[in-house]
């Protein structure tokens, strides 16, 4: 068949749209097998291409497939020389038939009688396996149609692979800043939210509404007037310290807002500030861990630590971690001396100033 020049512009804008976009990569697998008349149309990918990991499939009307796995990775083997354009018999050339199953056979158990593949490797990222499917027998020019693909689908796959590194490594950050700030959001001079992180959704809602595009509000009235006031002043002095306001007394939330120096933004609007949420610190249970690991705490030792630097009295502590008084004074003296802390209040510091420490909600305190 043909290779109409405007189905090639579609095909390539919707691989481009597979690689970058979160719909993945069925529309352009649905529009390959449209232009190729096939039944249906196939990526496979190899180990290190997380968003190909298990079969992508559509049919010329973008419907996904329910397909014979193990028949799909019989025909679009690892064998397949890179670039080359493989059909039915020439697979069978090559395939190792010895566990009984072949080509035919796998392609009667999805249904179709002819097949086109090749073989897409993109060095150090990934190993993609294309193929077409189709109830006749494929010619020379659908066989082109996938020849012409070839750069562009590896360009595509890379592309692919590196946004999803920078996914994952925003999303990790995201995590990591999770642990000492409730959120940020990117402001304009009118307080106009031009992008916005929260980590903290449920907490967050109830005391402001950040939506991008819209005015950041606030529950408590006096917030608006003082982060409004905080705004001008960056905004009439750019070189300004940081500045602060409470959002919240209860919860005891407060936001910073520091002047923007990162240039253009690729948010609508002009910049003015970011806006940095943060709440009281609470020190998890599991925290105690890296307490035993750090200052070779015992165990014991390390829960009375949490229990401290979570604003409970000694003899709260005590209470809570079920030890008497005297236990509790003596596993004080030992923290004391292997964290080389003068007090509770300088063992606080220790962990609030050493990243042992987390935005949240406190525990309660029974003392």
């Amino acid at each position: 068949m043909a290779f109409p020049g405007s189905s090639e512009v579609e095909l390539l804008l919707r691989l481009q749209e597979g690689a970058v976009g979160e719909g993945g990569w069925s529309g352009f697998l649905a529009h390959l097998a449209e232009v190729t008349d096939a039944r249906f149309a196939v990526i496979l990918a190899g180990p290190g291409f997380d968003p190909l990991a298990a079969i992508t499939s559509a049919m010329p009307s973008g419907r996904s497939l329910a397909l014979d796995g193990a028949a799909l990775r019989f025909i679009l083997a690892d064998q397949m020389r890179p670039e080359r354009i493989y059909s039915g018999e020439e697979l069978a050339e090559i395939i190792d038939t010895g566990d009984g199953l072949t080509i035919n056979a796998a392609l009667a158990r999805l249904g179709v009688v002819s097949v086109r593949a090749m073989r897409v490797v993109v060095p150090t990222v990934a190993s993609l396996h294309v193929g077409i499917f189709g109830a006749r027998e494929f010619n020379a020019a659908d066989s082109a149609v996938l020849r012409r693909i070839f750069p562009f689908l590896q360009a595509a796959a890379r592309t692919g692979a590196r946004l999803e590194q920078e996914r994952f490594r925003a999303s990790q950050t995201a995590s990591l800043a999770g642990r000492t700030a409730l959120g940020w959001f990117l402001l304009d001079r009118a307080g106009t939210v031009l992008d916005a992180w929260i980590d903290m959704p449920s907490t967050v809602s109830d005391v402001l509404s950040c939506r991008p595009g819209e005015r950041l509000t606030f529950k408590d009235r006096a917030a608006g007037p003082a982060v409004a006031a905080a705004l001008d002043w960056i905004g009439s002095n750019p070189a300004s310290p940081e500045r602060a306001a409470w959002v919240s007394q209860d919860p005891p939330i407060h936001v910073r807002l520091a002047p923007w120096t990162g240039g253009a933004s690729p948010s609508a609007g002009r910049p003015l500030a970011t806006a940095t949420l943060y709440g009281q610190c609470h020190v998890a249970a599991e925290a105690a861990t890296p307490f035993v690991d750090l200052f070779g705490l015992l165990p014991s030792e390390a829960r009375l630590v949490v229990a401290l630097a979570n604003g409970h009295s000694l003899a709260g502590a005590a209470a809570m971690l079920g030890l008497t008084i005297e236990t509790a004074r003596n596993y004080s003296r030992k923290i004391f001396a292997k964290t080389g802390t003068r007090g509770q209040s300088d063992l606080v510091r220790l962990v609030l100033t050493n990243g042992l420490a987390e935005i949240g909600h406190t525990q309660s305190r029974s003392d």
